[in-house]
Formats: structure tokens, C-alpha cells, sequence
């Protein structure tokens, strides 16, 4: 029984020391890891970089609707249009925009019209040796459309191709026709010339012209808001009306021009747009609404006027805008109205539109806001942890402006050369974790 006692405590010594051992050994292995450790969490990984001095656009997103100067086309009876201006081309006051034909007169007036092709190209073929300057002047028209036709295949854009090849044609057809009146030739040709009156004649009594009241560009396209949104009525949109018009799809897709028009008696086919000025009514978030409301109305004081720039989905150039008037405002949004001179050619197949407003440039010290902390929102206010001699000094700093990810910071104490931030100094971009005269190994 003594010695199994024995055995016992032996037993529990020996575990006792065991313990005592191993304990050790952990307490030594701290102290020799711990500052690894405390180095790994605290300095290891810190991305740095280097101030440097960089322009950032301070953009605010709008949504907005154009408002232009339109005057509608409408069908004289129930038949087919036939475009002779292009879209996005400027037509005269009284000059023809497009043709009518009534329904039950196409297939004749097609007919005609291919038996007057016939009729060029049999002349064309069986006279095709005219000399001296009439052959050059047709030779040179022909050639410069090649010309085009080869830069464009160099460019890759084939945009225009469809206009060099209208030139072509009305090249041809004038280099016919002038045959057919080429005294040399009035008699070899005497009885296709009576056959084309014959059908220029019929074909004038089955197609009626539709000229333009004013001058302008011509759209084919009509979206039922040229009545509504008017220049007299630019400033009484709301916000209401804005939110209603953005909240189906935005088109961006550009209108080509349709061969042909079905259309029924006194509606719209297309409109004659005013390229002279138009105008945007957008709405923009109230914060940045109220700064420009304040800058508008201290220019406005002064006689002066304020323009921006903005950038629509869907169109590659910023348009050049300039503040008319203040509107609506609520909790979320403010309501401006904006006069713009150019690229309305460019924006005038779109009505409702997003984008963004683009209201200063500014160049300085630019960071990444999470390089910031302590931020105050008050006054802009914002400390950067820079390194100086390896060890961190966080300077208080002011933001000038941010954009995305991006900011802008100023000194707030020029003459404070011992607590200000210089290009070239290196920063923190991660500053978790750290403390100030914290070592860091670059």
C-alpha cells in the first residue's frame, strides 16, 4: 500500500514538472516573438505613397430634360413620306423637307420612277465618250467621293458612307441629264427626253412636296412632348415632371433616316428643330444645389452669368451650359434650368436624359479619401498621417474637393512649415493601427 502511495506522488511530481517546464518555455518564446509580433500588426503592410500634385473634376450626376425650339410635320393625307433632307441636316424656310405620296398612288409613282432610271442609265450607256471640261467636271465629282470613300475605309468609321453614295448617284444622274440637254445630242436622244416629261409630268401630279416653315434642322422623329416642353414653358417644370420623365429607359440610340414613312392624315412625322440655342431643365442633389444657387445669385448681383459643362449619356463631347434660373427644390433635390448654344444638332434625338454636371477643376495635392481619417464633415477638415524620418506625424489638413475615391487637401497653415504637408512627402495610404512617432519600415 506504501509503495502504490509513493508511486502516486512520484507520478504527480513528475507531471507537475512537466507543466512547469512547458510554461517556461512559453513564457520564453513570448518574450522573444511578442515584439514580432507587435511589429507585424502594427507596420508590416502599410502601403505608402507620395503626394503629388494632380487636377481632379468635381462632377455632380443630374437628370434632366431638353427643351427646344420645334415645329412639328405633319402628314397632308393618309400615303407614304419620302425623306429628301437627312437627319441632322439644316433645311431653308420654304424649301422641300420631304415628298407625299398617297397610298393608293405608290406602286405607279415607283414605277415611274424606275423607268426614269432606265431611261438615264440607256443614255449613259450608249453615250459614254463626252470630252473637255463637262467629262473633267464629272471625273473630278467622282473622284473626290472615292477620296472619301478611301479615308473612311482607312478610319475604320463608315458613318458617312451612306451620303458618299447619294453623291455619287446625284453625280450620275446630273451627268445624264445633262446629256439629254447637250445640243450635240437632243436628237439621237429626242424620244427619251419626251418619254421622261411624259413621266415627270405624271409623277408631279401623284407626288405633293411638303416644304418647311422656318429654318432649321430636320429630325424624323417625334416623342408627343414638343407641345409640352416649350422655351415658354422651360421654367414651370418640376421636379415631379423631371422624376416622371427619367423613370423609364433613357434612349441614347441615334435616329438614321427612315427610307420611308407610312403615316396616317395630320400626324406627326418628324419636326424642325431651331439650332440656335435650346435649353436643359435638370435637377441636381439640394447640397451641391444650395452652392450654386448662392454662386447664381452673387453673379446674377454683379451682372454676370455662370456656366458649367455637362456630360449626357450617349453623347461624347461636354456641352457648354450656362445657369438661366433657380427652380424647385425639396429635401433631396434643387431644379435649374440652363442655356446651351452648341451640339444641339448632337443632343437633339434625346429628351429625357442622365448625366453629369461638371462644376470646377481643381488642381493640388491629390490622395485617396481612405488615406484621410478623422474626418470632420463640418468644415472639411481631415488628418493624413505622413512619414517623417520613418516615424508617423499626423497633420491636420483641408479638403478643397473629392471626387470617387479621390481627394484634394490644402495646409490649413501656410506659414505652419512643421505641421503642413509638402509634395513628394510620403503618407500612410492605410493608416489603421497606428499611433504617432510609430516607426515604419518602409
Amino acid at each position: 500500500m506504501t509503495n502504490e502511495l509513493e508511486e502516486r506522488i512520484r507520478k504527480r511530481k513528475k507531471k507537475r514538472n512537466r507543466r512547469r517546464l512547458l510554461s517556461f518555455l512559453g513564457f520564453i518564446l513570448m518574450l522573444i516573438y511578442i515584439p514580432a509580433i507587435w511589429k507585424w500588426v502594427f507596420s508590416v503592410n502599410h502601403e505608402i505613397s507620395v503626394v503629388r500634385t494632380a487636377t481632379l473634376e468635381v462632377k455632380i450626376p443630374l437628370e434632366g430634360i431638353f427643351i427646344r425650339n420645334e415645329t412639328t410635320l405633319k402628314s397632308p393625307g393618309t400615303g407614304i413620306i419620302i425623306p429628301t433632307v437627312q437627319n441632322g441636316e439644316r433645311v431653308a424656310k420654304n424649301k422641300e423637307v420631304a415628298s407625299f405620296i398617297q397610298s393608293n398612288m405608290r406602286d405607279v409613282v415607283e414605277n415611274y420612277r424606275q423607268m426614269e432610271i432606265e431611261i438615264l442609265k440607256r443614255v449613259v450607256s450608249e453615250y459614254d465618250s463626252a470630252s473637255g471640261t463637262q467629262r473633267e467636271l464629272w471625273k473630278t465629282a467622282i473622284e473626290t467621293q472615292i477620296k472619301r470613300l478611301t479615308d473612311l475605309s482607312n478610319s475604320g468609321d463608315l458613318s458617312d458612307a451612306e451620303d458618299i453614295r447619294s453623291r455619287v448617284d446625284r453625280v450620275l444622274e446630273a451627268r445624264a441629264r445633262y446629256m439629254l440637254e447637250d445640243d450635240l445630242l437632243k436628237d439621237k436622244f429626242k424620244e427619251e427626253k419626251k418619254e421622261l416629261e411624259r413621266l415627270r409630268s405624271n409623277v408631279q401630279k401623284s407626288v405633293e412636296s411638303i416644304v418647311s416653315s422656318k429654318s432649321g434642322v430636320v429630325l424624323y422623329k417625334c416623342d408627343g412632348s414638343e407641345e409640352i416642353y416649350t422655351p415658354d414653358t422651360r421654367y414651370d417644370i418640376t421636379l415631379d415632371d423631371i422624376e416622371k420623365a427619367v423613370a423609364g429607359p433613357v434612349n441614347t440610340d441615334k435616329t438614321l433616316t427612315p427610307a420611308e414613312i407610312s403615316i396616317k392624315e395630320s400626324e406627326p412625322f418628324g419636326k424642325i428643330i431651331s439650332n440656335d440655342k435650346c435649353w436643359i431643365t435638370f435637377r441636381i442633389p439640394e447640397k451641391q444645389g444650395a452652392e450654386i444657387s448662392l454662386q447664381f445669385e452673387k453673379a446674377r448681383l454683379n451682372g454676370k452669368e455662370i456656366s458649367y459643362e455637362i456630360e449626357i449619356e450617349g453623347i461624347d463631347e461636354r456641352i457648354p451650359v450656362i445657369i438661366e434660373k433657380t427652380g424647385e427644390k425639396n429635401d433631396d433635390y434643387q431644379v435649374f434650368t440652363a442655356r446651351m448654344s452648341k451640339l444641339i444638332e448632337s443632343t437633339m434625338d434625346f429628351r429625357a436624359v442622365k448625366g453629369n454636371l461638371v462644376i470646377k477643376s481643381i488642381t493640388g495635392m491629390k490622395i485617396p479619401i481612405r488615406s484621410l481619417f478623422n474626418i470632420n464633415e463640418v468644415d472639411d477638415t481631415a488628418d493624413l498621417a505622413i512619414l517623417k524620418m520613418n516615424k508617423v506625424r499626423f497633420v491636420r489638413v483641408q479638403i478643397a474637393a473629392r471626387q470617387d475615391n479621390y481627394a484634394i487637401i490644402e495646409n490649413i497653415d501656410t506659414t505652419d512649415t512643421e505641421n503642413s504637408v509638402n509634395i513628394f512627402d510620403i503618407y500612410l495610404v492605410n493608416p489603421k493601427n497606428v499611433v504617432e512617432g510609430q516607426v515604419i519600415d518602409k
